[in-house]
């Protein structure tokens, strides 16, 4: 019975030694940024919408249901960590989305209405952004709960152009602003061991799941003469976002 004992307590003291040296062994890579690529609807408001010369809103040209498919890339510098707490960031974001309808000619009755031309009319807009950026990490890193709320604001710039038939026949720029609420799920909380490894390995140190929403106004700052880009996805002037965020 002795014997038993002492051989239990023998493998219990290796397992322990093993453990703590395991625990020793893995040593979190420091974190700098993240990047993040996300995916959501954009329906713009579209007033002032030029092609061949008329201007149109969004909705009669494409359809007021018709959202574009709006993919982003965000890359973000964190130049100030305090503790495990929060953090600071600087990030710069581009995407695309692309939307396209038949165009409008006039009708060959004369009677001036207008409908639908056999050539395809395309919209292509690119969003860029600077946005400073704060995550709030205390939940995750001090009371192991897995999310990770975080806030980010500041200007956009969204460059566009149309093509009918192929040619492009008008082009520009609307300037705007932003805010982006969202809240990232740990990933890493679901399979330690395999974060650990990647984070050795490839140096993410942390792998999230998050949701935002956009709240932003691309109006040319209220210029009647811009194309007005502001997203009604959800009420006048927000979308929302889903993605997958790596920081490192």
């Amino acid at each position: 019975m002795k014997r038993n004992s002492v051989i239990a307590v023998c493998a219990l003291f290796a397992g322990l030694v093993m453990w703590s040296q395991s625990a020793e062994a893995y040593m979190p890579s420091p974190r700098h940024g993240a990047l993040e690529i996300k995916f959501g609807p954009h329906r713009p408001d579209g007033r002032a919408f030029r092609v061949n010369n008329t201007n149109y809103d969004y909705g009669d040209f494409f359809g007021n249901k018709e959202s574009m498919f709006r993919a982003e890339l965000e890359l973000d510098w964190q130049f100030a960590r305090v503790n495990e707490v929060m953090s600071f960031a600087i990030g710069f974001g581009w995407g695309f989305m692309r939307e396209e309808a038949r165009g409008f000619v006039e009708s060959t009755t004369g009677t001036g209405t207008l409908e639908r031309s056999a050539d395809q009319t395309s919209i292509n807009v690119m969003p860029f952004s600077v946005l400073g950026v704060i995550r709030i990490d205390v939940l995750a890193e001090k009371l192991g709960v897995p999310f990770v709320p975080y806030f980010k604001t500041g200007p956009n710039w969204y460059l566009w152009w149309t093509k009918t038939g192929g040619d492009r026949d008008n082009s520009g720029g609307t300037l705007g602003w932003q805010m982006n609420p969202g809240v990232a799920f740990l990933l890493d909380w679901i399979d330690e061991t395999t974060a650990r490894t990647f984070d050795n390995e490839v140096g993410v140190n942390n792998s999230y799941l998050f949701v935002e929403l956009m709240y932003a106004k691309i109006d040319g700052f209220g210029d009647n003469g811009k194309l007005d880009l502001t997203p009604n996805n959800i009420g006048d002037s927000a979308t929302w976002f889903a993605g997958l965020c790596l920081e490192f």
